[in-house]
């Protein structure tokens, strides 16, 4: 006992540890959030939510797109606010590449704490998801939700029957473990992240909107006929098509194999279940603020199973009725199926044409409303 404490008493000891409680306390203000890895889970969150918070003032939306990648990339809301030019409407994004119910959640909770106008949610369904929810929390979900409102996402997880472990909630409560693995990459790699900074910090703009799909490159620059010559003639080494480059090709690649090795069921189970649960607490959230909600099914690749799409639609108008009692527009089927690879980016993503029609058309489905 008198060893302890003569170590806890030693200046080396009592000089580390003020240190880390300093350094702690730094990252805690937020001092290291400008430094984060670019394009990283923790930086994107950030980069779309403060943008948007940003904007409130003199954008004043009052309609709040809400969803994953595949709004992200297929919605473009500067171009969708010049459709709804003089219709009463303004829209804003926070949809997030990855993000899980409880992300968007808690992403929502950021802007409404706000001064706001907000009115309707728009949020897009990707109709595969109720059969690949998690029980745990993965690495992308927990940097997220680290970067919001830690209090609310620990007991939203918690009411979400997520299954936290205690590195979870030192995640979630220490900054110097949230930022671990990003330091490390900033210690070993200096000049890399300099250099990101640099060009984040020359190309800052007051833009409204957080990101805009420039994409030209689409699906139809390869021929394959099925996911699994995707797969070959896809993989690292593959011809590169004219027009096309190795990020493009990668991003098939990934694509390709994401696809066609998820094999689900068109069964109620365990993972649907907590799903509906997870769902009904973000929808009664949103009720509760008075916020109405819109429900868009998006564009589907042709080289995904239509029949298994429509299924899944079935699925969630039969099990999820309850939470999906609000206005819906399916845009599902508006890509000619014969020229349908042209508008993709990828087996997932649309690319900047995709982008343009699939919003062109969520603002027609838009100004319907006003018609009712």
């Amino acid at each position: 006992m008198q060893i302890l404490l003569q170590f806890l008493k030693d200046k080396s000891f009592l000089f580390a540890l003020l240190i880390i409680l300093l350094s702690e306390s730094l990252l805690q203000l937020g001092c290291y959030r400008p430094f984060l890895k670019k394009s990283s889970y923790a930086q994107n969150v950030n980069h779309i939510t403060e943008t948007a918070v940003r904007s409130l003032p003199n954008l004043s939306p009052n309609l709040l797109i809400v969803g994953t990648s595949i709004a992200y990339e297929g919605i473009s809301v500067k171009r969708l606010n010049e459709r709804l030019q003089g219709s009463g409407f303004v829209a804003q994004s926070i949809a997030i590449p990855g993000s899980e119910l409880v992300t968007q959640e808690l992403a929502l909770r950021k802007i409404l704490s706000t001064n706001h106008n907000i009115k309707y949610i728009i949020h897009v369904n990707e109709l595969q998801l109720p059969w690949v929810d998690r029980k745990k929390l993965i690495p992308s979900t927990l940097a997220m939700v680290s970067e919001l409102d830690r209090i609310s996402a620990i007991k939203r997880l918690n009411e979400d029957r997520y299954e936290l472990e205690v590195g979870d909630y030192l995640t979630l409560v220490s900054r110097w473990v949230a930022y671990r693995n990003d330091i490390a990459d900033f210690i070993l790699r200096p000049d890399k992240r300099v250099k990101e900074i640099g060009k984040s910090f020359k190309s800052k703009s007051d833009s409204f909107y957080a990101y805009e799909n420039s994409y030209p490159f689409s699906l139809s620059q390869f021929k394959f006929q099925n996911l699994e010559d995707c797969k070959v003639e896809t993989k690292k080494g593959s011809l590169i098509p004219e027009g096309s480059d190795r990020h493009h090709l990668d991003a098939i690649y990934k694509t390709c194999f994401l696809v066609a090795d998820t094999k689900l069921t068109l069964e109620s189970n365990e993972l649907t279940d907590l799903f509906l649960l997870r769902l009904k607490n973000f929808y009664s959230y949103v009720r509760s603020q008075n916020i109405k909600i819109i429900n868009i099914y998006p564009p589907v690749s042709s080289y995904l199973d239509l029949k298994d799409n429509d299924l899944r639609k079935e699925f969630w108008e039969k099990e999820f009725s309850e939470e999906l009692n609000n206005q819906k527009f399916d845009l599902s089927r508006i890509l000619p199926q014969d020229k349908n690879s042209d508008y993709f980016y990828d087996i997932i993503h649309l690319n900047q044409r995709g982008m343009e029609k699939f919003t062109d058309e969520l603002a027609r489905s838009i100004l319907s409303l006003n018609r009712q």
